[in-house]
């Protein structure tokens, strides 16, 4: 069953040329921007850090206090868009992840969308109101809300015309832009996918957020465990770790903290991730030796499946898994 679920989510084929080509396009990129790069303190909490790894010649810190990791110095919102328009690799990942929605809204989306609204519900909202999908690619997630019946509208907003394209043919109400665009305290739910990590403040975009939310509104994020079970094994080696795409890999202490400096109270932090395993293991046959650095963990990871099963649950009831997902509200 994980072995399935990571083909429908990351086809092989297709995730092994974005990885080489996100490696090729970081590289490049650097070469040519490095000198126009901005070092920053802890993007979660501002406080110090130090030098961990380079990865396609970025430099990568940990924060002293917080533990987060993240790139820096780091590219300007300017040269982020330059890379996201002007490059292949962003291009074949949205591809990907458009070829892939459908089922991995089947996996995923369907359940967190029931948990937000059991937790809304749950505060005596009786209907959702208006939903914002920031980013929201091929609108799969947008989709599951819509189809909930719980909210009044849902829009789907995204910078890219591709996807927007997409999302209209699905039906969605649509929003080419971002939350610059939209009107202070409009609306109830925001959601933000696999986006935060991409950011290059993401307390800002999450100011914004605050902004736009009405009162007593919810946000749900959904982003990396910067301290999660394939960041702990692999380190530099994961997928995950892909500059300039991705700069910041908070973790369950401080994508709190952050939340807080903006003003949220949180109401529940988890790791749902349904991969873990199935990462290293698919790492493995590519040559990772995993007994280099754990004798143990290269044991288990030979073990039935059924018992693959169970540790991947394992990592996900105790907040170990590298997918985090959070739940806010607007005080």
């Amino acid at each position: 069953m994980l072995k399935k679920e990571i083909d429908l989510m990351r086809p092989t084929d297709i995730y092994n040329k974005v990885l080489m080509l996100r490696e090729l396009d970081g590289i490049k990129f650097y070469r040519r921007f490095y000198r126009e790069f901005v070092d920053i303190d802890c993007p979660a909490c501002g406080g110090e850090s130090s030098f961990i790894f380079k990865k396609y010649k970025f430099s990568h810190k940990r924060c002293k206090r917080c533990q987060t990791l993240f790139c820096s110095p780091r590219p300007t919102d300017n040269l982020l868009s330059f890379f996201y328009n002007q490059f292949e690799s962003p291009r074949l990942w949205t591809e990907m992840l458009v070829t892939a929605d459908r089922e991995r809204k089947a996996l995923q989306y369907k359940p967190r969308v029931e948990k937000i609204i059991a937790i809304m519900k749950n505060e005596n909202k009786g209907n959702g109101g208006i939903a914002l999908d920031i980013g929201a690619g091929s609108g799969a997630f947008s989709l599951a809300l819509k189809n909930s019946g719980y909210f009044n509208e849902v829009i789907a907003m995204d910078l890219s015309e591709d996807c927007i394209k997409v999302c209209r043919e699905s039906g969605l109400n649509t929003c080419l832009g971002t939350i610059d665009n939209v009107a202070s305290s409009s609306v109830d739910f925001i959601c933000v996918n696999d986006l935060i990590e991409h950011l290059f403040d993401p307390l800002v975009f999450l100011q914004d957020c605050f902004r736009v939310l009405r009162p007593k509104g919810y946000l749900s994020i959904a982003t990396p465990n910067g301290e999660g079970f394939d960041f702990k094994i692999l380190k530099e080696q994961t997928g995950n770790i892909t500059p300039p795409e991705h700069l910041n890999y908070f973790n369950t202490l401080s994508i709190d903290i952050l939340l807080c400096r903006v003003g949220y109270e949180i109401i529940s932090i988890d790791t749902p991730g349904i991969l873990d395993v199935d990462i290293i293991l698919r790492k493995k046959d590519a040559g990772f030796k995993v007994n280099d650095k754990n004798e143990y963990l290269d044991f288990l990871l030979g073990q039935e499946e059924s018992i693959l099963k169970e540790f991947q649950r394992f990592l996900s009831d105790n907040k170990l898994s590298s997918h985090m997902l959070i739940m806010a509200k607007k005080t």
